[in-house]
C-alpha cells in the first residue's frame, strides 16, 4: 500500500496562476494502490465475449462490454514516449449556458486504448452533475489548439515533468494552467481508500483536475459521513467523508 500524508493545510492555488495545482507531496514509493477493480456498486465487473472468437477479438468483444468508466484497466508504468497525441473529432454540445471546449491528449506509448480514456472523459464532462451543473455551461470535445482545456493523460515520469516545480513524485495529477494532467497509474489503479471503487475515483480524478483549471482551489470535508466535495483531495484522504466524483451529485443525471 502507498503512504502518502494528509492533505496540505490551505485552499490550494487557483487555476490561472503561475503554480501548478496538485494534491500535495506523497512519497516516492510507486506500487500498486488497489486490489480488483469493482463498479461503484461494489460488484467485479467480468465481462464473457464470445468464446468462438479469436483471442484478440475475445478480449476486444470483452472490453466493448464494459462500462465505459472501467475499460482499460492496464498495467501501471514509470514512463512512456513523453510526446501527445490530441484526439481527433468534435463531439456534441452537451449540455446548454455558455460553452467550454475540451481537448483530450493522451502520451503515446501507454498501455490501454486512448479511446476508452477519450470517452470517458467525454463522458465525464458532459453529465449534468459535472462542472456543467444542468445549465450553467455547455461542454464539447474538440480537437483544436485553442480548446479552453486541455485533458492530458500521462506516465508518472511526464506528469512529473509537467507538474514541476510542484512535487508530484509520480504518484498524483496536478493542474497546470488550462491543463488537466492526468497520472496514468491512478487512472488504472486508483488509491486504497475507494475500497475499489475505481469508477467512482475515475470521476473523481477527472473533475477535480479539471475544477482546477476552472479557477476552483482545495476544500476539506464538511462533516464525517457526508460525501466529499469534489475539490477535496480526495486521492491523499477522505477526512471521514464518503468517496465522490460529482461536483453536483444531487442534480439528475438523465436531464
Amino acid at each position: 500500500m502507498v503512504s502518502v500524508p494528509p492533505p496540505i493545510d490551505d485552499s490550494g492555488t487557483p487555476a490561472g496562476t503561475s503554480a501548478p495545482v496538485g494534491d500535495g507531496v506523497p512519497d516516492d514509493r510507486r506500487e500498486n494502490a488497489n486490489g480488483p477493480v469493482a463498479s461503484a456498486s461494489g460488484r467485479s465487473e467480468e465481462a464473457s465475449p464470445d468464446p468462438s472468437a479469436s483471442p484478440s477479438e475475445r478480449e476486444e468483444e470483452g472490453e466493448r462490454e464494459k462500462p465505459v468508466l472501467l475499460r482499460s484497466v492496464v498495467k501501471e508504468v514509470d514512463s512512456a514516449d513523453g510526446e501527445f497525441s490530441v484526439m481527433k473529432g468534435e463531439g456534441d454540445v452537451m449540455g446548454d449556458g455558455p460553452l467550454t471546449t475540451f481537448a483530450v491528449e493522451v502520451e503515446k506509448g501507454l498501455p490501454g486504448e486512448a479511446e476508452d480514456f477519450t470517452e470517458a472523459v467525454e463522458l465525464i464532462l458532459g453529465d449534468p452533475r459535472s462542472w456543467g451543473d444542468d445549465g450553467d455551461r455547455s461542454m464539447q470535445r474538440v480537437d483544436g489548439d485553442d480548446a479552453d482545456i486541455r485533458v492530458m493523460l500521462a506516465a508518472p515520469d511526464t506528469v512529473d515533468r509537467m507538474c514541476a516545480p510542484l512535487r508530484t513524485n509520480g504518484y498524483v495529477s496536478c493542474a497546470n494552467g488550462n491543463r488537466a494532467i492526468i497520472n496514468q497509474n491512478r487512472w488504472v489503479s486508483g488509491v486504497p481508500h475507494f475500497e475499489g471503487d475505481l469508477e467512482t475515483y475515475r470521476i473523481y480524478l477527472i473533475n477535480h483536475e479539471v475544477g482546477h483549471t476552472l479557477g476552483h482551489g482545495h476544500v476539506f470535508c464538511p462533516g464525517e459521513g457526508e460525501a466529499a466535495p469534489v475539490m477535496q483531495q480526495q486521492t491523499l484522504d477522505l477526512q471521514g467523508c464518503e468517496p465522490n466524483g460529482w461536483v453536483h451529485p444531487d442534480n439528475d443525471p438523465d436531464d
